[in-house]
């Protein structure tokens, strides 16, 4: 059975995406003139914004700095009516980190992150944070990944409820994860969701279908699995429902920053309106093909504009 979400909770970080748009990488030691460039809120801010523009209520419970990346974080996060959950508990000591986001022509994306305040997540700052039935827990690997944030979540997540739901995206840096830090919280999980890259650096395999099985096997019998396959649509299963292809809809990639947090997004918001899963799936797709084909962090279609290309794709 799959489970419903009633309220998104985001325990991933938010940093400030610093992102430069290049026709090419300059030579070691070189320079090259950027087409253009941003510094807006990025991170986890991307499938928040894009679950609030799909219009599934979110809170967010991690930590947020003190100073001029975290100042805009607050405000950006106030513009999308989004709760604030965590302890503000030893924040002021530094502000948000950030990362550089190198987008080349053919829309890929390279990172190059500098954890700040929010990397520092300690259960003191979790103390007063409410849970409901029915929400949807978020985290990332980069926050597993984080020397003290991880610690905390790893517990976290083993406290859980079981009527909260438990969703992880390990993100680019997969395979740095620490190997109990990681089956701890893939033990709890009611949803895996990354791409075919990050699928085979957790599993040294490289047919999706491969892939798919191993995952699972890691995972609780009622866990779903959604590996994300780009222009390939994706494979998903689990919960009871056997291994499909869901297929994407045809974009030509401009950015490709932050689609997965779109496809996620968009794939709970699905679910909390009562989609089936293939339905759900298939909303994630087209709203990931949205964002790819839009330049710039923390794009993502609005509810209207996903119905319409929902109408307009079958």
């Amino acid at each position: 059975m799959i489970r419903t979400p009633q309220r998104l909770v985001v325990m991933g970080s938010i940093l400030m995406d610093v992102t430069v748009y290049v026709d090419r990488w300059p030579a070691r030691g070189g320079d090259v003139l950027a087409r253009a460039g941003s510094t807006v809120p990025g991170g986890t801010f991307n499938v928040i914004a894009a679950a609030r523009r799909l219009g599934l209520e979110t809170a967010y419970g991690g930590l947020i700095g003190q100073g001029v990346f975290g100042d805009r974080i607050r405000q950006a996060l106030r513009e999308l009516d989004v709760t604030l959950l965590a302890s503000p508990t030893g924040n002021g000591r530094e502000d948000t980190g950030f990362d550089v986001a190198v987008v080349e022509s053919d829309g890929e994306r390279t990172f190059m992150t500098v954890p700040g305040w929010e990397a520092h997540l300690k259960p003191r700052d979790l103390a007063d944070l409410h849970l409901r039935v029915g929400d949807a827990v978020y985290v990332t690997g980069y926050d597993l990944l984080y020397q003290e944030s991880g610690a905390t979540l790893e517990a976290f997540l083993g406290t859980l409820p079981d009527d909260v739901m438990a969703v992880l995206d390990p993100g680019p840096l997969a395979a740095e994860l620490p190997a109990s830090r990681l089956d701890a919280a893939l033990s709890r999980l009611s949803i895996l969701t990354l791409n075919a890259r990050e699928g085979a650096l957790l599993t040294a395999q490289s047919d999706p279908a491969r892939i798919f099985a191993a995952l699972k096997a890691r995972l609780p019998d009622s866990a779903l699995v959604i590996l994300r396959l780009g222009e390939a649509g994706a494979l998903v299963g689990g919960g009871g429902i056997r291994p499909l292809k869901v297929p994407a809809r045809p974009a030509i990639a401009r950015d490709t920053t932050g689609a997965g947090d779109v496809h996620t997004a968009a794939l709970l918001a699905g679910l909390a309106r009562g989609s089936p899963l293939r339905e759900a799936v298939r909303e994630a797709n087209i709203a990931a093909s949205w964002a790819v084909e839009h330049e710039g962090p923390s794009q993502s279609p609005s509810r209207l504009e996903l119905d319409r290309l929902l109408a307009d794709w079958t």
